[in-house]
């Protein structure tokens, strides 16, 4: 019988990469004040809530923003790269212009590519902790595919989902 879980999803802290709208893919980031305070904020909000593992991209931005929880909470986060932001290619580091999503150089991650390591991740948290309730620090664009795939969505609708909002949460059930 598979143990369902209770998974809070959330998106690391703002970046100073993030107000330079600098494309940051899978580089590391570094959390801005406003981005260390919004960290602290999540683990105000997440004070009484129970939560058994914390799971974290394992890009800085992220684990940073988990670790103010997991301090609270006496958790050490657990890092997997299967979490990781959307690969930009040949735009990482660069400054979000006007992008043709649909004409992508081959460099930067496919929607199908997101879709399954999305499926992978999710099968990951199954196969490791069922049962549990967990929080997990993603990051804005891969967030989006992690919850079409909880949806049971097709991967095409990755793209017509907002970008969460650095530290905002989202429940389900797996």
């Amino acid at each position: 019988m598979e143990q369902n879980i209770s998974l809070i999803l959330s998106r690391h802290g703002e970046t100073e990469e993030n107000k330079l709208r600098i494309m940051q893919g899978q580089m590391p980031g570094h959390l801005s004040e406003l981005g260390k305070q919004q960290a602290e904020q999540l683990a105000d909000l997440l004070e009484k809530e129970e939560i058994d593992i914390i799971v974290s991209s394992d890009l800085a931005r992220s684990y940073d923003t988990a670790m103010a929880v997991a301090r609270r909470k006496g958790l050490e986060p657990v890092q997997t790269p299967l979490l990781r932001e959307m690969d930009w290619g040949v735009y990482t580091g660069k400054v979000a212009n006007e992008l043709d999503f649909k004409k992508l150089p081959e460099s930067v991650e496919s929607l199908e590519a997101l879709y399954k390591r999305a499926g992978e991740f999710l099968q990951f948290l199954q196969t490791n902790f069922p049962g549990k309730r967990i929080l997990a620090i993603g990051h804005g664009g891969f967030n989006r595919a992690i919850i079409v795939r909880i949806e049971k969505r097709q991967q095409e609708d990755i793209l017509k989902l907002p970008i969460m909002k650095n530290t905002a949460c989202l429940r389900f059930s797996i």
